[in-house]
């Protein structure tokens, strides 16, 4: 039996496969989604490093740096989240 997905999960799976591709679909204009979603994560070393990155994309000279350096944020918050997870998993708590 073939099941049929709905776009978005086939478009965020996609999107995790391909880094390239994650880029293309970075724009600048999400900094401040970029900013709220890392408030929502708990310190750590990835943590810091996606917020040196957010820093950076706020700086960019050019929209490609920006992107670059937003990929970079979502690298390192989505590596964030899974140990935020892990823990909370561990501990038998909540991510938030």
């Amino acid at each position: 039996m073939i099941k049929i997905y709905p776009a978005a999960i086939v478009g965020a799976v996609l999107l995790a496969a391909s880094p390239a591709l994650a880029a293309s679909q970075i724009t600048c204009s999400q900094i401040p989604k970029a900013e709220a979603f890392l408030h929502k994560l708990k310190p750590g070393p990835n943590t810091r490093a996606a917020w040196k990155h957010l820093e950076l994309a706020k700086h960019a000279k050019s929209d490609h740096a920006c992107v670059t350096q937003l990929g970079e944020v979502n690298y390192y918050a989505k590596k964030s989240m899974r140990a935020d997870k892990a823990v909370a998993k561990k501990s038998g708590g909540s991510t938030q």
